[in-house]
């Protein structure tokens, strides 16, 4: 009696245990993005008995960070512990995409069989006419109407015939790219499916039993963002439009969807501790004999140091530091401040690491408009957007596609972290503004006098207006500078430019009303000993 009665109360115990046990189904609802790496916020509802319950959370994720686990749920359950471990026994679960291409995959190979008997059937009919091309018996022959007929209807069923068969050709070839493609895809996806997974294990305990919401956090390394932009100009006396987008990439291991997307600016692989100073020993260190084979662990140079030279020595004595770098050496640096976009439109991001546009924000900017030419070298006008309140619109260094009056121009980098106060942007070419450079050969000439030779060079330029409003223009050229005592150059005409005598930059403001032409020489003399030469244009 007293064994059953033993036996009912651990069975009772066992049972309560069990009861205490909770695996719960979690979906990730919310991803923080960063530069290098991501959050992952996944949420579960769950019934909780009073006591003590232990919560699984399986088939996670195998790159999850360990330590940056947490747990968030009711202020009524007491966290106790937060354990991870591996499972190597179950794979990891996968969306639909292995079942839709295995479909797609038997499909396409049914097609390829049809395809490929039905060209068969073409050509054992072209077999069969070419081995019965006889017409009539040995003796009796054949007429010439019967001859023509035959002919024509070989010549028209074998061109039939023949064209069936390359278009089942064709159609069998491109039916076994896409199948090759299609299980590149599938072993991708199967190798994927046999990675071991990542079970969570959360111990709570709670006075009264209870219905709650819980999120579990982690970090996984293997998701970034890209910044890039388009900048859309219609018109000079418009603003400019900036669209900021990103591109995201992951290969997590897990898909994201329809999930509350933040792309940050931050870096969570950095650390957060400032960098310590330790004490820099100096002491005088002879020269070592040369070895074979030298490290830079062997030997540091100090820097913008006087070097101790010995006057008995060919080589001078070297100022080391007594505790020379070592490669277990971390460098930490302080985290800066950073920013976060919250994204109010879910998005799906399958676990491919493929870039997935995301639209950031819209803005309309205030710019000065500059048309820029250098003739020299390019016969095109640019357009150039002066950009002053960038600052609050919290940009990072990415490429940008221009557009100018819906027209596509080009790619230009957008770098926000330049010292200057204006954010110059080439927006491209307008080609209603012409600019023509050519050499003036009446006033270019050649002489000798005594043991130098001169040389003079007479440019013009040529610019027209043929928009239908009136533009800035700054027009650029240059002429040469002397880096030798005999070498003399003289700048004898600029029509007016901006001249930099140390560079040889000359700089152009000009105004030009709808259809208006203006002309500007540049002209300069260079004497050099005559039994040298130059390249002056």
């Amino acid at each position: 009696m007293r064994t059953i009665i033993l036996i009912i109360i651990f069975l009772g115990f066992t049972t309560l245990h069990a009861q205490n046990v909770k695996e719960v189904k979690s979906e990730i609802k919310e991803v923080v993005v960063y530069l290098n790496g991501s959050q992952i916020t996944r949420m579960a509802e769950i019934d909780l008995p009073a006591g003590k319950s232990e919560i699984f959370f399986r088939g996670l994720t195998s790159r999850l960070n360990s330590n940056s686990l947490q747990v968030a749920v009711s202020n009524k359950v007491t966290i106790l512990s937060v354990n991870h471990s591996l499972d190597f026994m179950s794979g990891a679960s996968t969306d639909a995409n292995i079942e839709r291409l295995t479909k797609q995959r038997d499909l396409l190979k049914d097609s390829i069989d049809l395809t490929t008997n039905a060209r068969d059937v073409f050509v054992k009919e072209r077999e069969m006419l070419l081995s019965n091309q006889k017409i009539g018996g040995a003796e009796t022959g054949v007429d010439v109407d019967q001859l023509i007929k035959a002919a024509d209807f070989f010549k028209h069923r074998l061109t039939q015939i023949e064209e069936s068969i390359f278009t089942k050709n064709q159609s069998i070839k491109k039916m076994k790219e896409r199948l090759e493609k299609l299980n590149r895809q599938l072993n991708e996806l199967n190798a994927e499916k046999d990675r071991p997974t990542s079970t969570v294990k959360v111990a709570v305990s709670t006075p009264h039993a209870l219905t709650t919401s819980l999120a579990l956090t982690y970090i996984v390394r293997e998701a970034h963002w890209q910044p890039f932009y388009d900048i859309r100009v219609d018109d000079t006396n418009q603003p400019a439009v900036l669209i900021y987008k990103a591109k995201v990439y992951q290969n997590t291991g897990e898909t994201w969807q329809n999930v509350k997307l933040t792309l940050s600016t931050g870096n969570p692989s950095i650390s957060n501790y400032k960098p310590q100073l330790q004490p820099w020993f100096l002491d005088f260190i002879r020269p070592e004999p040369l070895k074979s084979f030298r490290t830079m662990d062997d030997e540091i140079e100090v820097n913008n140091m006087e070097i101790t030279a010995d006057t008995k020595k060919e080589k001078p004595l070297l100022i080391r530091g007594t505790t020379p770098l070592k490669r277990t050496n971390v460098t930490i640096s302080q985290q800066q401040t950073t920013t976060a976009f919250e994204i109010n439109i879910p998005y799906t991001i399958p676990s491919n690491n493929q870039g997935y546009d995301v639209a950031v924000s819209e803005h309309n900017i205030e710019a000065d408009y500059q048309y820029a030419t250098v003739p020299k070298l390019s016969p095109h006008v640019y357009l150039l957007a002066h950009i002053s309140q960038w600052n609050n619109l919290n940009l990072l260094p990415g490429e940008a596609n221009i557009y100018f009056n819906q027209t596509y121009q080009g790619k230009t980098y957008l770098d926000p972290y330049t010292s200057e106060d204006t954010l110059k942007v080439s927006v491209g070419r307008d080609p209603a503004i012409v600019v023509k450079r050519e050499l003036l050969k009446d006033y270019s000439s050649k002489s000798l006098l005594g043991n130098n030779r001169k040389e003079t060079k007479a440019w013009k330029i040529t610019v027209k207006n043929t928009k239908r409003n009136s533009i800035n223009l700054v027009v650029e050229d240059q002429y040469p500078i002397s880096s030798n005592n005999e070498i003399k150059v003289e700048l004898e005409e600029s029509s007016g430019a901006k001249v930099n005598p140390i560079t040889g930059k000359l700089e152009w403001n000009l105004s030009l009303d709808p259809g208006e032409i203006k002309e500007l020489r540049l002209i300069y003399s260079v004497r050099y000993p005559k039994d040298q030469n130059l390249i002056l244009e």
